[in-house]
């Protein structure tokens, strides 16, 4: 019985709460302590942490989280530093590929404009050649007066019983001697001067449109300077041969003469009579547009077919017209109502350039 009650008390003083103890010189706060039935020691039990404890426990953690970011930090500052060595070494193997490439083109392009040039070269320089040209004139005299030979004065012509108009094919030899400049192969420019003229006379063929012989003849002569562009296209890749155009401007000087025949005695009246048909002389300026075809033969010789626009014509007062004279008077045309125009002249040529 004293038994079983000395184990009732046991278990009550157990389960009963022990009053808690403040310590005044600490801020810890334990319970009471328990005896250890086993070792008969009082072991404290800590209830919470103290501020100073937490500061502590909050520092150290934030000190190992920056401690890890420095760590990591400095991981991310090797691989940047690898990366960066990796991209030296290959810039430093593909650099030299560029320069090759770089090196490569700019020999070909330093070759190719080396070439042009000799081909401009070659296209450049004096020039020489000669052909054929052809082209149809025209003459008319368009008034019912004429100037007295004796007087100067206009009175009623009395020499052609119908005002004549006469023309006649041209067939003319052509000289050519010039510079021309060529900028590239395909491009240029030349300066030169040509020579158009009957070698001897050529004959009127028609009289007031209408066919006939023994008209007369005539002479005709056009020197001009002139200035054309050069447009060159090359027909195989190493350049040798060229179709091209020309165009351009000229400025001549043109002469006429000519001569009556024995069918033109048959539009004369009260015996006049004149060596010449309308013209003693005609000397005027002539203004010309260029414009032709041509091909190039192994960069110097030059084939061209082209034509001579007129565009206007100047008189310097050079001119003479025909006098015509009679048994009892004599008249002579009056100069601005004598005519002359010409058609466009087609003209065949070879060039050789030196």
């Amino acid at each position: 019985m004293r038994i079983f009650l000395s184990v009732l008390v046991l278990l009550k003083i157990q389960a009963s709460p022990l009053p808690v103890l403040q310590d005044t010189n600490s801020d810890v706060i334990f319970k009471q302590a328990t005896p250890d039935i086993e070792t008969n020691h009082v072991n404290p039990t800590p209830l919470k942490q103290t501020p100073q404890e937490i500061q502590k426990e909050a520092t150290q953690k934030a000190n190992q989280e920056a401690t890890e970011k420095t760590q990591e930090a400095k991981r991310l500052d090797a691989q940047i530093k690898i990366l960066q060595e990796q991209i030296k070494n290959q810039a430093a193997q593909t650099k030299p590929s560029l320069q090759q490439k770089r090196s490569k083109m700019s020999q070909r392009t330093q070759k190719k404009k080396a070439m042009n040039y000799k081909i401009s070269k070659q296209k450049s320089g004096f020039f020489l050649g000669g052909g054929y040209g052809v082209g149809i004139i025209h003459e008319s005299y368009n008034s019912q007066q004429a100037n007295s030979t004796s007087l100067g004065i206009a009175q009623n012509q009395e020499i052609f019983t119908t005002l004549p108009n006469l023309s006649g094919v041209a067939n003319m030899a052509n000289l050519e001697l010039g510079y021309q400049q060529y900028f590239s192969p395909y491009f240029g420019s030349r300066v030169y001067g040509d020579l158009l003229f009957i070698p001897g006379f050529a004959s009127f063929d028609q009289l007031n449109n209408a066919p006939s012989k023994n008209l007369g003849s005539f002479f005709y002569a056009l020197g001009s300077l002139d200035m054309d562009l050069l447009l060159d296209a090359p027909l195989e890749r190493q350049k040798k041969h060229f179709l091209g155009l020309y165009a351009g401007f000229g400025v001549g000087l043109m002469v006429l003469r000519d001569q009556s025949g024995k069918a033109f005695q048959g539009i004369l009246a009260n015996g006049y009579t004149s060596p010449n048909a309308l013209w003693k002389m005609l000397v005027q300026v002539d203004y010309t547009v260029n414009l032709g075809i041509a091909f190039t033969y192994n960069r110097n010789l030059r084939f061209e077919v082209g034509t001579k626009i007129p565009l206007t014509y100047l008189r310097l007062g050079f001119e003479t017209p025909a006098t015509y004279k009679s048994s009892t008077n004599s008249q002579t045309l009056i100069s601005q109502d004598t005519g002359f125009k010409r058609s466009t002249l087609l003209v065949m040529n070879v060039l050789y350039v030196f």
